[in-house]
């Protein structure tokens, strides 16, 4: 068992989740292994501080080095906000913000410490794909998923193309 990287005490349905996740991406024994995972929790359950710990994991293990988060506009804040509360690992949070010239500036302006992470909402991720995909994230989170449920929307594609290079 690996302990959650978190500066709360998990419920036990967060810890069977981050578990999971870390079976499926090789960092405890198991007979299956995955490039990714679904947090299919309910609302209010934390979801969020579930995939801190995941990413936490994931950095402490030497498998992550840059993570991108896309949410809705709504919620960005609130990343930036748990990863504070939450994460108990060296850490960088970046929210793009501003135009797309603006948000390719700040992308290009990152530096190379610890783990970065960058937040940015589903409609600006495709407009500024390229630069994401410079970006070269190691693991991508796709809070609130149902955003890119049509696959023929440019988001849809957009993350489709982050998660084939993550």
């Amino acid at each position: 068992m690996i302990p959650m990287p978190v500066k709360a005490r998990p419920y036990a349905h967060q810890y069977k989740a981050f578990d999971f996740a870390c079976e499926k991406f090789g960092l405890l024994p198991s007979a299956s292994r995955s490039n990714g995972v679904a947090l299919l929790m309910e609302m209010g359950t934390g979801k969020t501080m579930t995939s801190i710990a995941i990413a936490g994991a994931l950095y402490q293990f030497g498998k992550v080095k840059k993570i991108l988060v896309t949410a809705p506009l709504s919620i960005l804040g609130v990343w930036e906000q748990e990863f504070e509360q939450f994460a108990d690992f060296p850490h960088t949070v970046t929210v793009l913000k501003g135009s797309s010239k603006e948000k390719s500036e700040t992308l290009k302006a990152l530096g190379n410490n610890e783990l970065q992470i960058v937040v940015v909402n589903y409609e600006s991720a495709w407009r500024i794909e390229k630069e994401l995909l410079a970006f070269d994230a190691d693991l991508i989170i796709a809070d609130e998923a149902h955003k890119i449920k049509e696959a023929r929307t440019a988001q849809s594609k957009a993350m489709h193309h982050f998660g084939d290079k993550a």
